[in-house]
């Protein structure tokens, strides 16, 4: 009398029908995950960008026009020029420019490549008037974190490389100073560099074009890894500014 039963092959296909079946459903269940982080990530850099282009396009619409004898009105940075557009960004501030080679980081501060520029290095720079007829200089920048040695190895405490979409792209804070004048008439008072995004940004443009010394573009970036995890996708915002008179 024959016995009924699983031959060898049966069992074989069956275990290997059931092996791939379970990698199906790891991988089906990672890739969940994968693009779930892909989706938070994408939109915390959005909400980023969002945040501090209001807050540009707010503070720049209040922007003081009048010439009263200072010097100390309109846009100061990026200045205005009627034959090209003027176009300040990170390569204006740091040093090297990007991309940026597997040993280098960027370096701020001295490395500011505009020899008349103002110690707070700004990409976008101008002045408004308070309800109480004070002037502040408002500014935006770009920088990393430091400890005061300088943004690269061996004193790198900023983002881990590894957590960068592109090594070749450093990922930077947008930096906001509003500052008013002191009992002897230097910006000293307020808010210097202070972060209002995280390190997140790679790179942020202001540009005068040259057929209006009214407007101000501003065009921020920022980059996310891929789903794939074997590339990035850049997020661009750009947004055009009309002062009011």
């Amino acid at each position: 009398m024959k016995r009924k039963g699983f031959t060898l092959i049966e069992l074989v296909v069956a275990m290997t029908i059931f092996f791939i079946l379970i990698y199906m459903a790891f991988a089906s269940f990672a890739y969940i995950l994968t693009f779930s982080s892909y989706n938070k990530n994408r939109e915390n850099i959005q909400e980023n960008i969002s945040t501090v282009t209001d807050q540009i396009t707010k503070e720049i619409r209040q922007t003081y026009t009048e010439d009263d004898g200072t010097g100390e009105f309109g846009i100061k940075y990026p200045t205005y020029a009627d034959d090209k557009d003027t176009v300040r960004n990170i390569s204006t501030i740091s040093t090297p420019d990007e991309p940026l080679n597997n040993s280098t980081y960027l370096k701020f501060g001295s490395a500011d490549h505009d020899s008349s520029d103002d110690p707070l290095n700004p990409i976008l720079m101008f002045y408004t008037m308070d309800n109480n007829g004070k002037k502040h200089r408002i500014s935006y920048t770009l920088g990393v974190p430091t400890d005061g040695h300088g943004y690269y190895p061996p004193h790198y405490k900023g983002t881990p490389r590894r957590y960068w979409p592109s090594k070749k792209y450093e990922p930077c804070e947008i930096l906001y100073s509003n500052l008013t004048k002191d009992g002897s008439g230097n910006w000293t008072v307020g808010i210097s560099n202070q972060p209002v995004t995280e390190q997140v940004i790679t790179n942020f443009y202001a540009i005068r074009p040259k057929w209006s010394n009214k407007v101000i573009q501003i065009v921020i970036e920022a980059m996310v890894k891929a789903p794939t995890k074997t590339g990035y996708e850049k997020v661009r915002y750009v947004a055009q500014i009309t002062l009011r008179q």
